[in-house]
């Protein structure tokens, strides 16, 4: 998941659905202290008020911080490409190119990436998703759940954690994050759980201890993500 880790390390956010790079990670990846970088932003903002027409948001936006020592909250601003472009391009030496190369590239991945989660194919695939969890969640209370309790499970309601969590797991994202996954790992999200439900549902006719159906949803499930050669970049933010 290298891709997305650079655009962490670089600072790179979505935020209502726009690139943007926080005032405190330029000032530390370009080594200048964050109140000139501030009186600098402030600057080009106080010149950008005076162009009729202009939006200051689509360049500067407002924002704070809370300061980790002392718990007090500090003004800071996020910068969209344009902001930044404006910032930076004053910023001169070998060094300062180098970052500003590796941000034009940072801004341009996350830009495709909030246009992948705004088109319709990733909204009709994430719908698609949903239904197959709820499928899925379906069998494990209807069928799962009665069967772990008569073998004698004690916690046979949190399989249903156990399995999302497995489904995460094969696909290389963190809990909580599919509304921010790219449409290609929705698309194997999909056929996962799809092939976990139908695993339950074999399984469970059989009478299969309950431990034994999840180890062989994992070693399936697995087996398919791999298959499915999911690229690096695995989240869109």
């Amino acid at each position: 998941m290298q891709h997305t880790k650079n655009l962490i390390n670089l600072g790179i956010i979505n935020k209502d659905d726009k690139a943007v790079v926080g005032s405190r990670i330029i000032a530390e990846k370009f080594e200048k202290r964050h109140d000139q970088v501030l009186r600098d932003i402030e600057n080009l903002m106080e010149g950008l008020h005076k162009i009729e027409d202009t939006h200051i948001d689509n360049y500067f936006i407002k924002s704070s911080y809370v300061h980790e020592q002392n718990n007090q909250r500090y003004k800071e601003y996020l910068l969209t490409r344009d902001g930044f472009s404006l910032l930076v391009m004053g910023f001169t030496g070998k060094k300062a190119l180098e970052w500003k190369l590796k941000y034009i590239e940072a801004f341009n991945k996350m830009e495709l990436f909030i246009r992948e989660k705004l088109s319709s194919e990733w909204k009709e695939t994430r719908i698609k998703g949903k239904l197959a969890r709820r499928n899925e969640t379906d069998i494990i209370m209807t069928d799962l759940i009665p069967l772990a309790i008569s073998q004698g499970s004690k916690n046979a309601g949190k399989l249903y954690i156990t399995y999302s969590k497995l489904v995460n797991d094969c696909v290389g994202i963190p809990a909580k994050s599919r509304d921010k996954a790219t449409r290609r790992v929705l698309d194997v999200i999909y056929n996962l759980e799809n092939l976990i439900e139908h695993v339950i549902s074999e399984e469970v006719g059989k009478g299969t201890y309950y431990k034994d159906i999840y180890k062989i949803c994992k070693t399936k499930c697995y087996q398919l993500a791999e298959l499915c050669y999911l690229p690096q970049q695995r989240l869109i933010s």
